[in-house]
């Protein structure tokens, strides 16, 4: 059926076109946010199928994690790279939702499925007021909607302001997300598999120490699923 809304949207696209954020390209009309040719290209890391996969890896001797995945690898100038920009900095929280929904598709089809919650990395409220959302909660509403599992907001407290972590050691990042922190609702996890998302690990002291304060509630049990890590090469 005609409809004069879905009109009057393609004349907007063709007056003022919309470009795919991961290579700059104009989107077809069918395109949602991401071009077809950027999603059918993301270098997949398929972690969710291999047990002891380096992001899990990364955890090891740090922290009990049950599970532990990224999806795609980023590295600089690539795509995944852009993308994670947009979602992070520009404000596009389509880009972490339409992701979201894909990693849900991947995570679908694993034993990463066998959560009972999902829950975000929090932000400090002063970067969160500065940069007015947490691109982790577009990420998670994407993964939620796909493996039909709850969301739990704002049950995890970050209690400091940490620095950048870009330019530290690893010793360095570990002392600066010690206690970084807090259960504020422990009965949201009590008994519960939680999967704690976040948008790119790299040597995940963030989420050892956001999985740390969630392990400390009874029962809890935690995996880790993150849109993005290193390339290894």
């Amino acid at each position: 059926m005609f409809s004069f809304s879905h009109y009057l949207e393609d004349f907007s696209h063709l007056i003022f076109p919309l470009s795919c954020p991961g290579c700059n390209v104009a989107l077809d009309s069918e395109d949602e946010v991401i071009c077809t040719a950027c999603m059918n290209d993301l270098p997949l890391t398929k972690y969710w199928k291999r047990m002891d996969n380096p992001v899990e890896k990364l955890f090891w001797g740090k922290i009990k994690i049950e599970r532990a995945s990224s999806m795609a690898f980023f590295k600089k100038g690539n795509k995944v790279q852009k993308l994670m920009h947009e979602l992070k900095y520009n404000g596009a929280e389509e880009v972490g939702y339409i992701l979201g929904n894909r990693f849900g598709e991947c995570l679908s089809d694993s034993d990463l499925s066998n959560v009972d919650v999902i829950a975000p990395v929090p932000l400090h409220h002063s970067k969160l007021k500065k940069r007015g959302y947490n691109q982790c909660d577009s990420i998670v509403e994407g993964l939620a909607e796909v493996m039909q599992k709850p969301v739990v907001h704002q049950a995890v407290r970050r209690l400091k302001y940490n620095e950048s972590q870009t330019r530290k050691g690893v010793y360095d990042r570990w002392l600066n997300v010690r206690e970084l922190f807090r259960v504020e609702t422990p009965e949201c996890f009590q008994h519960q598999h939680v999967l704690l998302v976040d948008d790119v690990v790299t040597t995940g002291s963030t989420l050892e120490a956001c999985a740390g304060a969630i392990l400390s509630v009874p029962g809890a049990k935690v995996s880790i699923a993150a849109l993005a890590s290193p390339a290894p090469y």
